[in-house]
């Protein structure tokens, strides 16, 4: 013990069992946390469906649905520190959010077709791009990249949408007529089952598509969106 003193190593401490676990507990361990984003509602069994918006890499996002959808989406990713740029032939449809939000400076702002200026998104400062410019939208001025992500409204299947849809990583369906679901059947390979139910989909419910994966999803507004949205629904 002297020894130890003298070379500055100091006491020994109260001896307990070591924080160990066997190679075969490790499997055991989990943590409580979900998918980081952007919550887009529900899922059929009733967890948050997670839309992740803010990435690294370009993000191509196509809803061909209601503005109202497309509006709760913003709201929610500004809420978590995202900005928001609208580019918009409807502005005024934009204009009771961009009040609520403090008049354009909270993280969302809107701007008429094709003049976007450049967002300088970063990690720190992630970006959505929300394209609601009609039935054919023009190719935009401001792409994806990293950190901006751009979500382009098509509120009927038109004739660009085949090529949005190729381009896209993700792709919302809301309600749309049997001619269309049929498309939009052929066009991403739906099965029989959703190609039929895409013209019965109640209002709040999107079909969302990955390469690989597909989902239901039920957007419940809160209060606040309720009160500053309105209820759920496909037509403007």
């Amino acid at each position: 013990m002297g020894e130890r003193l003298r070379h500055g190593l100091g006491l020994l401490g109260p001896r307990h069992g070591r924080h160990t676990l066997s190679a075969e507990l490790l499997d055991t361990l989990a943590l409580p946390i979900g998918d980081d984003g952007v919550v887009a509602g529900v899922d059929a069994e009733g967890q948050p469906a997670v839309l992740g918006i803010n990435r690294p890499t370009p993000y191509d996002v196509v809803l061909i649905g209601g503005l109202w959808t497309a509006q709760v989406l913003a709201l929610r990713a500004a809420a978590t520190g995202a900005r928001v740029a609208v580019e918009t032939g409807r502005p005024q449809a934009w204009m009771q959010m961009v009040h609520a939000m403090g008049g354009g400076q909270n993280g969302l702002s809107v701007y008429d077709v094709g003049r976007v200026p450049p967002q300088g998104a970063s990690a720190g400062t992630p970006v959505l791009v929300v394209r609601d410019c009609g039935m054919r939208p023009p190719r935009g001025r401001v792409v994806s990249g990293p950190w901006q992500s751009v979500l382009t409204l098509l509120p009927y299947l038109s004739p660009v949408a085949p090529r949005l849809l190729r381009q896209a990583r993700l792709a919302g369906i809301q309600r749309v007529s049997p001619d269309e679901a049929a498309e939009l059947g052929r066009t991403m390979g739906l099965t029989r089952t959703e190609v039929e139910t895409l013209p019965a989909l109640p209002d709040g419910v999107t079909l969302w598509c990955t390469d690989r994966d597909r989902q239901y999803v039920l957007t419940q507004p809160t209060d606040a969106e309720t009160g500053l949205l309105g209820t759920p629904r496909r037509m403007d």
